[in-house]
């Protein structure tokens, strides 16, 4: 619909492999075809200016509207994500960057203690862009075949459901026992 096929790509230094940036590209260019929204990624093992916020705005001055751009820096460890106006709605930046594991898709990963760093870089921007462009393909009522999934929050959900239900008998049990059995 939209076209020829990008790299999504901008800035890597060689930090992330290319079955990472084969995956993210196709994503990005399945999204891209459907809806013309252009999700970009910038890994850097340090930014050339003092605030992330600086460095995007030199990226997003090269990108036509409507984008959105994933920037992380490995050893300043700051991670944004910034959106051309139209797309502000069309996903939800602060659950994608949230620190909580069965919410965020990025900062988790991150935090999380592994032997291979790269890998968690790898894996953090793989789920986070993944996120993001099935947040913009559900509101744009697109389905993507590239896409990866929430299988990590769907485990989180039913694990929470049922530690509830679990809590709600053991709550219940002891009410019975207490109170109507006497």
């Amino acid at each position: 619909m939209f076209g020829v096929t990008q790299n999504f790509i901008l800035l890597n230094e060689n930090i992330l492999p290319q079955k990472t940036i084969e995956k993210i590209n196709a994503i990005g260019n399945e999204l891209y075809q459907k809806t013309g929204v252009g999700v970009f990624v910038a890994v850097v093992k340090k930014m050339p200016t003092k605030k992330i916020v600086d460095f995007e705005k030199q990226l997003t001055k090269k990108l036509q509207a409507p984008y959105v751009l994933l920037t992380l820096s490995v050893q300043d460890k700051k991670v944004d994500i910034v959106s051309s106006k139209d797309l502000e709605s069309s996903f939800d930046k602060e659950e994608i960057l949230s620190p909580l594991p069965w919410k965020g898709s990025i900062i988790p990963l991150l935090t999380a203690h592994f032997k291979n760093q790269n890998a968690a870089i790898e894996a953090a921007i793989l789920n986070g862009y993944s996120e993001i462009a099935e947040q913009i393909a559900k509101y744009k009522n697109v389905n993507l075949k590239e896409a990866i999934g929430n299988t990590n929050r769907n485990i989180y959900y039913w694990l929470r459901i049922l530690f509830y239900s679990i809590i709600a008998l053991i709550v219940l049990n002891f009410i019975y026992r207490r109170y109507i059995k006497g």
